[in-house]
């Protein structure tokens, strides 16, 4: 178990943000919101509390309200995650 938390493991993710597919590489414990804000440049989700009280993070997972700071990346091959940028 302890070898998987190791730095170095990598998955690779299909996402459709905002209507376009990424194909990413991803560590296998970054969230989804930084894979948003630092790995796409969708800087309109914020980094508040960390802790998925604020919700400044909040984006839409398939349909679904969720906090992205509490999921991780890896978890959510295949999603379609909508952004505050994709909703105008």
């Amino acid at each position: 178990m302890l070898e998987s938390l190791e730095a170095g493991h990598t998955s690779s993710v299909r996402l459709r943000v905002n209507g376009e597919w990424y194909e990413l590489s991803l560590d296998n414990r970054v969230a989804l919101l930084d894979v948003l804000r630092e790995g796409l440049g969708l800087t309109g989700s914020k980094k508040g509390c960390d802790h998925g009280q604020c919700g400044a993070c909040t984006v839409l997972v398939d349909g679904r309200r969720v906090n992205s700071c509490l999921l991780l990346a890896v978890a959510l091959d295949g999603a379609r995650v909508t952004t505050v940028e994709g909703l105008g």
